[in-house]
């Protein structure tokens, strides 16, 4: 593996701890929810109803969970019966008779009439309380039941995350071990390389050497060869000389005595 590919290599470890860090924060801020959403499931009731505007200012009541009651046309009993309200019932109370008891309120549907004050209550009817507080219960249940899905799914997630960045720790570490075996090796290597163009230097001069020796022998042996020849041509042109004189040298001799 190139060094380049192990430096990459470090470089997914630390990726590798930023994700398992991450997995980590996500998986508190999912228990986190996870409590709060089971301590909400515990304690959950239904609210107490609130006063709010319903097409005009009038508080929001509902008919007693004791009886059935009529809403009227006018307040009292002799007025012309519109509805029968069964227990439960919301209505927005318009306006309020304290003199004769009688509310006039105005059904979800838009239907006004008049019925008994004393038969209204703030609050909805216990056993429509019962049925939010179980439907709101059962909502919690299936969300703490979704958080703690999602809570093992981060656990498994984190759980893998950690192996795989203590997988890319020891990769990373062996990555490093042979990163540095690679670089010792390559500062042998300059080394060598190193050592090696001295000893080519060194061959190129000697090479250089034994050129110029060697055409500084051919040169003596050319300036002997030439010595020898001119030595001999200087005998032969000796031998030649003598050759020529010596016999003129005789025959005057011997003239000069012939004329005693």
């Amino acid at each position: 593996m190139s060094a380049q590919g192990k430096i990459e290599m470090v470089a997914k470890r630390l990726g590798a701890d930023q994700s398992a860090q991450r997995i980590d924060q996500s998986f508190r801020a999912v228990m986190k929810g996870a409590l709060l959403a089971l301590a909400l499931a515990t304690l959950a009731v239904p609210p107490l109803a609130a006063q709010e505007a319903a097409g005009g200012t009038g508080e929001v009541r509902y008919v007693t969970d004791r009886l059935s009651i009529t809403l009227r046309a006018g307040k009292g009993t002799g007025f012309r019966i519109l509805r029968t309200l069964p227990s439960g019932t919301r209505v927005t109370v318009l306006e309020t008779d304290p003199e004769s008891g009688w509310s006039r309120v105005r059904l979800e549907s838009g239907v006004e009439g008049w019925v008994l004050t004393r038969y209204l209550m703030r609050e909805p009817a216990a056993r429509e309380r019962l049925a939010r507080a179980e439907a709101q219960a059962a909502k919690a249940r299936e969300r703490a039941t979704a958080l703690e899905a999602e809570v093992r799914r981060l656990t498994a997630e984190r759980d893998a995350a950690r192996r795989e960045a203590a997988a890319q720790r020891a990769r990373a570490e062996k990555a490093e071990r042979e990163l540095a075996r690679i670089r010792k090796l390559s500062a042998e290597s300059l080394r060598l390389a190193e050592s090696h163009e001295r000893m080519r230097r060194q061959v190129l001069d000697l090479e250089r050497e034994l050129r110029l020796a060697r055409e500084e022998n051919d040169a003596l042996r050319d300036r002997t060869a030439r010595d020898w020849f001119m030595a001999g041509a200087g005998v032969l042109l000796a031998g030649i000389v003598v050759g020529l004189v010596l016999p003129r040298i005789r025959w005057r001799r011997r003239s000069s005595w012939d004329s005693f």
